[in-house]
């Protein structure tokens, strides 16, 4: 029954990445300008299904728009990364994010532990990064502050992996909650592929 509903999990992870897709489609057509706002709508949504049982009721509809929209600001992002660090290098790193998340996604299922205690110390580093990254919107940052942050990120999204795998194989899996579970191992994807992206970018821009 529970590899069942593990199954579903991965099959809401991969319709997510599908949207993604869509999302970086409708990217190419959406102006710079837009990029921004967008990305504070999906921040907001995030925070609301985090927080409101209403919207975690409406998991399904809500984390397919959130996909949705990460794709079309991944689209800004991957053209910037792309200019500056070249095809063959984004798609290494991609790679390298890939195999990152698959062993700490591993380790944390197979894990005997139960690691729920890590919930809220992730989640106040987590806080601490989304303050941050605000801050950095009104502040000038050095590629030095960004290789270090970056760095941290990296950690705690491999971290934020295992820990939701873990999750998944110690606790039984509603239907309700498939949504919510694939969108958290989603974005630990999304945001351990940015962060090393941001990584190696900023730690290029040091070393000049």
């Amino acid at each position: 029954m529970k590899q069942q509903q593990f199954n579903k999990v991965l099959k809401f992870f991969t319709i997510l990445w599908a949207f993604t897709a869509v999302g970086l489609a409708i990217g190419t057509v959406i102006p710079p300008a837009l990029v921004m706002p967008i990305s504070i709508v999906t921040l907001v949504l995030l925070v609301l299904m985090m927080f409101s049982r209403t919207m975690r009721r409406m998991g399904r509809i809500i984390s397919i728009i959130v996909a949705t929209l990460t794709g079309i600001t991944m689209f800004s992002l991957l053209n910037f990364y792309l200019g500056t660090l070249g095809g063959g290098l984004v798609l290494l790193i991609f790679g390298t994010t890939a195999v990152i998340f698959i062993v700490a996604g591993l380790v944390g299922y197979f894990t005997k532990k139960d690691l729920s205690s890590w919930g809220n110390i992730l989640f106040i580093i987590l806080i601490g990064m989304v303050v941050f990254s605000v801050i950095a919107i009104f502040v000038n940052f050095s590629s030095f502050v960004w290789v270090i942050v970056s760095g941290l990120g990296v950690i705690l999204f491999t971290v934020y992996t295992i820990f939701d795998m873990n999750q998944v194989a110690k606790n039984p899996i509603a239907d309700e909650d498939v949504p919510m579970i694939a969108l958290n191992l989603y974005l630990d994807f999304i945001n351990l592929f940015q962060n090393l992206l941001r990584f190696v970018y900023n730690l290029k821009e040091y070393l000049k």
